[in-house]
């Protein structure tokens, strides 16, 4: 990718609390001060093209803030996918990226993030921790294997931030 800091600069102002993105300028259909790119429709992440270029609006915005590309993924620090404060944006590796997950996201039964119902009616906590399994109990209630869950969480991910 050819684009560099400073046309992204002068095509575009950044807003560190907001983390709002706009155009300086009118380009196309766009008008100075609108925000810059749109949200992707599956991922849920900004997206914006410059000069023929698409990149994710949170990795555009590390770029701008500090002048060059991030070295893994960007993490939301609050887990919201648009609020690209400069205060809620890190770079980490992928795995701690990972590890900041703060919802469920499968449609198992319970819906509670580190909590899954065995077939024993129980409902079994468990995290994984550089890519092995623990188990951390059997309860009776989601809530229960959970609050366990989350209790692991901020002591074995360093990417946790709940």
């Amino acid at each position: 990718m050819d684009l560099t800091v400073e046309r992204v600069r002068e095509l575009c102002a950044y807003n560190p609390s907001t983390g709002a993105l706009t155009w300086r300028v009118s380009k196309g259909a766009a008008k100075a001060g609108s925000p810059v790119g749109g949200t992707h429709r599956v991922k849920g992440y900004g997206e914006a093209c410059i000069d023929g270029n698409y990149v994710q609006t949170h990795r555009l915005i590390w770029f701008y803030i500090y002048g060059e590309w991030p070295k893994g993924e960007i993490d939301h620090r609050n887990g919201i996918a648009d609020d690209n404060s400069q205060s809620n944006l890190r770079d980490v590796p992928i795995h701690v990226n990972r590890q900041n997950v703060r919802k469920a996201t499968n449609k198992k039964p319970g819906g509670l993030l580190g909590a899954h119902k065995t077939r024993s009616g129980k409902w079994q906590a468990a995290i994984c921790v550089k890519r092995k399994q623990i188990h951390l109990g059997l309860f009776p209630t989601p809530e229960a294997a959970h609050a366990a869950y989350l209790t692991a969480k901020r002591s074995m991910h360093e990417g946790c931030t709940i």
